[in-house]
C-alpha cells in the first residue's frame, strides 16, 4: 500500500475557488531585515522559502527545534535564493537570547510564528502553553519595542475565538500582548488564521498515513468543521497584511466557507480508491479534549470591519487597559513559575472571560485543590 495518490486540498476540493492570487504580496518592501521565529514549522517553513526566493534581503530564521531548522537551511540551500540567510538555534521563551537578536540584527520586520498547536497535548500541559504561546509574544512584543523594531505580525488562530482549550486561551492571550504593544508602543498586527492543509498536525498527513496503513480513518465526530487555507494563501494572507501600511490589532483573512472534516476523510479515500486502496473504513472517535465541533471566527464583543485589502478585514475590539494587563501577564509569569493549575485558571477567566476551561482540566484543578487540602 506506498502507491501515491491524490492528497492536495485544492484538488479534492475543485469547487473551491482560490482566494488570493499565488504573486499577491511583496516582502521586499518591508525594510532590510526580516525576522521569522518559528521558521522551522510549516507556516514558518513556508514563509522563508516565499522570503527567500522573491526578496533580496537579511532574512533571520529562528526554531528551537535542532532537526527542524537543520531541515530548513538544506532545503534552502538547494534552492536559488536572493537573501542573505541567518539561522538561529533557540527558543522564543528565551528573554535575554530575544533582547541580543533584537539588539544586535535591529529587524524591520518580525513575523511571529512560533507556538505549540496541538490541542490534546496542551491540555495535558497547560503552563507549556501559556508560556510559549502567551507570555513568549508578550516578551517578544516589549522587545520589539524596547529595540525599535518597526512592525511585528503574530500569527494567530481561530481557536483564540471563543476559546474552549488552552490553545485557544494561550492564543488569545497572544493576541491580546499584541493589542496591548499596539496600543503603546506603535503598529502591531494579529492575523488570525484557519487550519493550514497540509501543515504539520493537519487531518491531510494524518489521514494520509492511516490510509497507506489500511486504515481506519478516525474522524472525531460526523459534523466536525474547520476553516482551511493552503501554504500559498497562508503566505499570501501574511504578505498582504505586512504590505498594509501601519496595520495594527487584530485581523481576519477570506477563508471560504468551512469544511467537513468527514467530507475531506471521504474524498481522500475516493481518491486512493483510484489507486487501488480498498476496503479503508472511517471510525467516529469522539471529540478529544479541548476539540470544539466548530470553530468561530469572532469572539463575543468582536465585530468586522471593511477590507483594508483585498480578503483581508480587520476585527473592531475593545479598548486595552495597558496597566490591568500588564498586572494580569505579571501574575501569569509568577503562577505558571510556580506551576499553580487552579491559579491560573482563575486567572486567565479574567483576562479572557470567554475561556470555558474543558472538563480534563477542571478535573486536574479540583484534584490540586484536593491534595493541597490534604496536606
Amino acid at each position: 500500500m506506498d502507491q501515491p495518490f491524490e492528497t492536495d486540498f485544492s484538488t479534492l476540493f475543485p469547487e473551491r475557488k482560490p482566494l488570493y492570487p499565488d504573486d499577491v504580496g511583496n516582502f521586499a518592501g518591508l525594510g532590510r531585515c526580516i525576522l521569522v521565529t518559528g521558521a522551522g514549522g510549516s507556516i514558518g517553513s513556508a514563509l522563508a522559502q516565499r522570503i527567500c526566493s522573491a526578496s533580496r534581503l537579511r532574512l533571520i530564521l529562528m526554531d528551537h527545534s535542532e532537526r527542524a531548522i537543520s531541515a530548513l537551511r538544506r532545503k534552502l540551500n538547494s534552492c536559488d535564493r536572493e537573501s542573505q540567510v541567518k539561522f538561529v538555534l533557540g527558543d522564543v521563551r528565551d528573554r535575554q537570547l530575544i533582547e541580543n537578536l533584537l539588539a544586535e540584527e535591529r529587524p524591520d520586520f518580525i513575523f511571529h510564528a512560533a507556538a505549540f498547536k496541538h490541542v490534546p497535548l496542551l491540555e495535558e500541559n497547560p503552563f507549556a502553553a501559556v508560556e510559549n504561546n502567551g507570555l513568549a509574544t508578550w516578551r517578544l512584543g516589549q522587545a520589539a519595542a524596547k529595540f525599535a523594531s518597526a512592525r511585528l505580525l503574530l500569527i494567530s488562530t481561530d481557536k483564540a475565538a471563543n476559546p474552549r482549550s488552552m490553545l485557544g486561551a494561550s492564543k488569545r492571550l497572544a493576541e491580546l500582548a499584541i493589542l496591548r504593544c499596539t496600543s503603546s508602543h506603535g503598529p502591531m498586527s494579529a492575523l488570525r488564521l484557519g487550519n493550514v492543509a497540509d501543515s504539520s498536525g493537519s487531518v491531510l498527513p494524518i489521514f494520509r498515513e492511516q490510509i497507506l496503513r489500511g486504515g481506519p480513518v478516525t474522524v472525531t465526530h460526523q459534523e466536525a468543521t474547520r476553516y482551511f487555507l493552503t501554504a500559498p494563501e497562508t503566505c499570501a494572507a501574511m504578505a498582504t497584511l505586512a504590505g498594509v501600511q501601519d496595520a495594527s490589532g487584530l485581523y481576519l483573512p477570506a477563508m471560504g466557507d468551512s469544511v467537513r472534516i468527514l467530507k475531506i476523510a471521504e474524498r481522500m479515500i475516493q481518491a486512493a480508491s483510484k489507486k487501488n486502496y480498498t476496503e479503508i473504513s472511517v471510525k467516529i472517535t469522539g471529540l478529544r479534549p479541548g476539540d470544539k465541533l466548530h470553530e468561530d471566527l469572532l469572539s463575543r464583543g468582536e465585530s468586522l470591519a471593511a477590507e483594508v485589502a483585498p480578503g483581508l478585514r480587520a476585527i473592531c475590539w475593545e479598548q486595552i487597559d495597558v496597566p490591568l494587563l500588564d498586572a494580569q501577564f505579571q501574575a501569569i509569569e509568577e503562577i505558571t513559575r510556580r506551576g499553580d493549575l487552579a491559579a491560573l485558571l482563575e486567572v486567565l477567566r479574567e483576562v479572557v472571560p470567554e475561556y470555558q476551561p474543558g472538563p480534563m482540566l477542571v478535573k486536574k484543578r479540583s484534584a490540586a485543590a484536593a491534595g493541597a487540602g490534604d496536606e
